[in-house]
Order: structure tokens, then sequence, then C-alpha cells
């Protein structure tokens, strides 16, 4: 038997990562969605389905979209069976639907996690079967990821429609030695004064990511347009929703526009990594990638943004030609009066080395490691 999603109005839970919320607001915003504020890493908005696809699809610095399916008290394992039981789960879950349970409880009376899967998984399976009227689910379907979070004795339950996470692209199918995620990199890209129509770059650009990001955002290219989100193999999920939003996001690209985004780096093969990735992006005639050291960066341009994730001195670099990059970027850079420089990294003394102070900072987490990202804004031409 097939579920049938009804075009209701949802509660859809946005999770982010700790310090993008305000980018995620604006990014939402931007979008159409009213202004909601963000609570322990999510923000949430009203939405129907077609919402679900429009926001996997267009959001660049968000990490996951959730369908908020209740919230409820829960002091003991009756009340979190009970709260789960009176969700109407075959509304959405086929009677062959695999269902996975993963979760977290923080500052809770009930804390066993993996207790709380079992409860919640027996509680969804009850519901089914008793709706389905069988004995048993099969579990041959489509996979559904029911998510709960108890958070001071209270309990949201979660349904993911996006699946694995958004920073997965589609592009970088190929790993490299301490990489960036794509939501933070699209984060500090639209954080930064960077804008169509001036010259970008990256002198640390590994695989790539900050400059395929930046030409996403320069173009207007839906970041999630070429990928799968788990609501794509759901059986009573309307199909025809995803196509309609991805012909949206073909209206509003800006392919015409002309860019200038470059990308070097020491490492010939993180080079040859980075065109790579540019080509699955569809990017490789718009991004210029160079094998060439940061010591040798120029440009020929006034104006211009630099984007960078250089070493920090703990998984590539040891510490002492960590600290080197950072004074070779300094003094390339530091003379270029009109260019702009927006630097993530965790060394504390990162300024003293780069030889310059900060306009302003901001701290950010790059794979779960405290950063800060430095802010020079250059000096404003005609």
């Amino acid at each position: 038997m097939v579920a049938k999603f009804t075009n209701d109005e949802y509660t859809l839970s946005i999770a982010v990562s700790s310090g993008l919320e305000k980018v995620a607001k604006k990014e939402l915003f931007r979008l159409g969605y009213p202004e909601s504020p963000a609570l322990n890493g999510k923000i949430e908005v009203k939405g129907s389905l077609i919402d679900i696809a429009r926001l996997n699809v267009f959001l660049r610095t968000a990490e996951r979209v959730y369908i908020k399916l209740a919230e409820f008290d829960a002091t003991s394992f009756d009340e979190l069976f009970d709260g789960v039981s009176k969700i109407p789960f075959e509304n959405f879950i086929e009677s062959s639907g695999k269902i996975i349970v993963n979760g977290k409880c923080v500052k809770s009376k009930i804390y066993a996690i993996s207790a709380c899967q079992k409860i919640v998984k027996k509680a969804v399976t009850k519901r089914l079967c008793d709706k389905y009227s069988v004995n048993f689910l099969s579990e041959t379907g489509s996979e559904y990821e029911i998510v709960f979070s108890i958070f001071k004795d209270r309990a949201e339950i979660l349904l993911n429609t996006t699946g694995v996470a958004l920073h997965k692209r589609g592009y970088k199918n190929k790993v490299w030695i301490a990489p960036i995620k794509e939501t933070l990199a699209s984060a500090i890209v639209l954080m930064s004064d960077y804008y169509y129509n001036r010259p970008l770059a990256d002198p640390f650009c590994g695989s790539g990511t900050i400059p395929i990001e930046a030409s996403l955002i320069a173009l207007n290219i839906a970041p999630g347009k070429n990928r799968e989100f788990a609501f794509d193999k759901w059986k009573g999920f309307d199909k025809n929703l995803k196509k309609r939003v991805i012909e949206e996001a073909l209206d509003k690209e800006e392919l015409s526009r002309k860019i200038e985004v470059y990308g070097t780096d020491i490492d010939k093969k993180a080079i040859e990594l980075a065109k790579y990735h540019a080509k699955n992006a569809g990017l490789e005639d718009r991004i210029s990638f160079k094998t060439r050291p940061v010591k040798e960066f120029k440009t020929d341009s006034d104006i211009g943004t630099i984007i960078c994730n250089p070493p920090y001195g703990e998984r590539v670099y040891d510490r002492q030609e960590a600290e080197t990059c950072y004074q070779e970027l300094g003094v390339a850079t530091n003379k270029l009066l009109g260019w702009s420089k927006f630097i993530i990294t965790s060394a504390k003394n990162f300024e003293k080395k780069f030889g310059n102070k900060a306009d302003r900072e901001r701290k950010l987490y790059n794979s779960e490691k405290e950063c800060r990202l430095y802010y020079y804004y250059g000096k404003k031409g005609d």
C-alpha cells in the first residue's frame, strides 16, 4: 500500500551548522520565506510539498530539510512511545517502507540513545502495522529516516527529506586532504564582498571547493539541481514538484555573465582534482586553475576578492610550514589595496604571521574545528 502525501502546510525544520545561522536566514529571505529565528542549530518555516523540493534544491548553506512531525514532552520511555504512536506515519510511509531511526538526547531524563531508537522504531512499526492491517513490515521499499531530538525533556520527531547532507552537491566524488565543506565555502562567499563582476581568487584552492561554490553563486546556479534527495524515492511524493523546481532553477540561471574566478595551489595533484571537480560541476570553462605557490600570487586587477582556507598546521603541513604560508600570503596580498581578503583558519596567531590586523573576525566551525574567519576589506574603487 502506498502512502499519499497531502498538500497541507507543514512545519519545515532546516538544520544549519553553528555560525551559519545568519547567512542561512538571509538565503531563506531571498527565496521568499518570512524571517524566522534560528534556535539550537535549526530554522523553522512553513511550507507545502513544493517548498520541500525548493529548499533542498536552492539552499547553499543549510545541511538538511526535515518535516517536523510532532513535538511533545517526554520524561519517560512510555511518554516517548505514546507521543510517537500518535503521529500519522501512514500519510508519509508506504507499507513496504524501510524505517531508519536516529537521534540525540541532551539534558533530559531519558538519555540512552540506543534505547530511544528502539522505542521510536517500535512505535512507528506498530502504528503502520495497525493502519495497513499487517502483522509485520517488509521494509523492502524506499528508505525513510526518522530523527528524534530530545532536549530538556522536550521531544521533536522529524522526517529527513534530504537524505545525505546538502553539502554533498554531487560534483566532488574524489577525496582530498582536509577539504572544506561546500556549505561552509558557500557561506564564506556569501559573507564576503564578492560579486560576479569582480575577480575572485583562492591561492590555497586544494580540490577547488571555494572557486566552484563562488562560480555557482555568481552564475546563480542552484547547488542541488543535479543531485538526488530522499523524497525522490518516496512513492507518495509527487515527482512533478521537483521538475517544476528544476525549471525554476534553470530560469534563474545567469549563464551569460562573464566571471573571473581563479584557483591556485602548490600541489599539482590538487589542481588536477580541482579541474576534475569543476568539470563535474559544468564549470570547466569558467574557472582557471593553475599550479602556483602562494608567494607567487599576482594579479593585473586593481580590485578583487581573495577567499581561502590555508593549511592549519594540523593535517597537511606542520605548524611552522603553515605559519610560513600565512607570512607568504601576507607579503603577496597586503600590498593589493583594492583587494579584500576573507581567510578562515584555526591558527591563533594568524594576524601576527599574516602581518596585518583584520577589520573584523567571526567564529565558525570547519569540520567541528573552531576557526576564525578574518575579514580584510579592500579600498573601494569608483
